[in-house]
């Protein structure tokens, strides 16, 4: 095993805590939604065993009616290092939530089926994923029961953490319809910014985080139930929905094998891929853009989002050209950092304001496979093990990668980065 993956092998299992992962040491020091798939993932090179233990410990957190929160406060009491915290959740308020765990109140990005498509490939163990499966498509269920936008198989994201791509430029025009006066009086006890070299660049501003707490303050109102129609962040995210997409396609192929009836997922699937285009598609920047449902307009940003489609085969053969074009214009911009230089909005430190992310790259990675783009795949693959090699196993990286010693940032030890680059040695 090379330098890197013991490197990345010791990431896993300094964070490992008996049935789940934290993202990173004192930062992170819960269990987070989708970052479990991701290493859930990683852990299968490793330790089959720990990546279906990890998923079946975030499933233990599943309300009642589906949804499954974007963290698990595992225990909650013993530490003091994150904020908002499971108290100021208040997931009790809800009556679906669980009694004896407490969680957020907001979901991520459902990666749970094709990670469970992965693991289910390995595993000779098919009650206990049978059991996964079902805990996943009452979560899918849950989606589009509560978050579908006019039957068209596409759903909504009613928070910017619910995208994952937390302070993303994409949610900017969003967010300032929120206005200042009805955030000034909320109050922070942020512990990030303790936690983090450079926090002045590399976090949300104090502002940011008032408004995102605005919308969590909003959904406990609403006892984490839906929303109003006058309710400010109502959005489709073209990530979100190609990952829901994708572990769909994941979900009725394992359903082939146990015996299980998709047919809602299959109809699902059909919409959704049907009309992905209307909503997400620029003709004119050859881009996927996310679509605010309140102003009815796309979010024109050039964003490492645009380019996830491509993840769960979605663009046609036309449309992927366009998009590979796109890279070999940006041939300096491998690994894709999340926003590009020349957006407003722009901060090359400031987490998914314009660092490079790999699990952004991984998908992209794995999509340019299914379309034959081995040698476009390849370079994004090389780019980011060399980079993470280079700067070590951070949340994020510098764009603009140079012979720096300071280009990785957020969270050291950070267990997706760890967990993907094993993927992509391995692979």
């Amino acid at each position: 095993m090379t330098k890197q993956l013991e490197q990345c092998k010791l990431v896993l299992e300094k964070n490992w805590k008996g049935k789940f992962t934290i993202p990173s040491p004192r930062l992170y020091p819960f269990q987070w939604n989708w970052d479990s798939g991701f290493i859930a993932i990683g852990n299968s090179h490793l330790k089959l065993d720990r990546s279906i233990l990890e998923i079946e410990t975030l499933f233990s957190g599943q309300w009642e009616n589906g949804f499954l929160p974007h963290i698990l406060f595992h225990n909650a009491d013993k530490y003091s290092s994150y904020f908002p915290s499971a108290d100021y959740w208040n997931s009790s308020v809800s009556p679906f939530a669980p009694e004896n765990l407490k969680t957020s109140g907001i979901t991520q990005p459902p990666v749970h089926g094709f990670v469970l498509e992965h693991l289910f490939n390995l595993s000779s163990d098919k009650e206990r994923m049978t059991k996964i499966f079902d805990k996943i498509v009452k979560y899918h269920e849950y989606l589009y029961d509560y978050r579908e936008f006019n039957d068209s198989g596409l759903v909504s994201i009613w928070h910017n953490w619910e995208s994952g791509m937390d302070n993303s430029v994409w949610w900017d025009d969003v967010l300032e319809r929120i206005d200042r006066s009805k955030v000034e009086n909320i109050e922070l006890f942020r512990k990030d910014i303790h936690e983090v070299e450079e926090s002045n660049n590399t976090r949300p501003k104090d502002l940011d985080y008032k408004r995102y707490l605005y919308l969590v303050n909003k959904l406990h109102d609403s006892k984490y139930e839906r929303v109003s129609d006058y309710y400010p962040f109502q959005v489709l995210d073209p990530v979100f929905n190609t990952i829901l997409l994708q572990s769909n396609k994941s979900l009725i192929k394992i359903g082939k094998e146990i015996n299980r009836d998709t047919s809602f997922l299959q109809s699902q699937t059909e919409k959704g891929i049907e009309n992905f285009s209307k909503y997400f598609w620029n003709e004119n920047d050859s881009l996927y853009y996310p679509f605010d449902l309140i102003s009815q307009n796309q979010i024109n940003k050039h964003c490492s989002g645009c380019y996830i489609p491509i993840f769960a085969g979605i663009p046609s053969a036309i449309q992927i050209e366009k998009l590979v074009n796109h890279f070999e214009k940006n041939d300096n911009l491998i690994p894709i950092p999340s926003c590009f230089p020349d957006q407003k909005g722009f901060e090359k430190k400031n987490y998914w304001r314009g660092p490079v992310w790999v699990n952004m790259n991984w998908m992209v990675w794995k999509g340019l496979l299914l379309y034959g783009k081995d040698r476009l795949a390849e370079k994004i693959k090389n780019s980011t093990i060399k980079m993470v090699d280079k700067y070590g196993v951070y949340e994020y990286f510098d764009p603009y990668l140079n012979a720096k010693q300071t280009a990785g940032y957020g969270g050291a030890n950070f267990s997706w980065t760890a967990a993907l680059i094993l993927d992509m040695e391995r692979s």
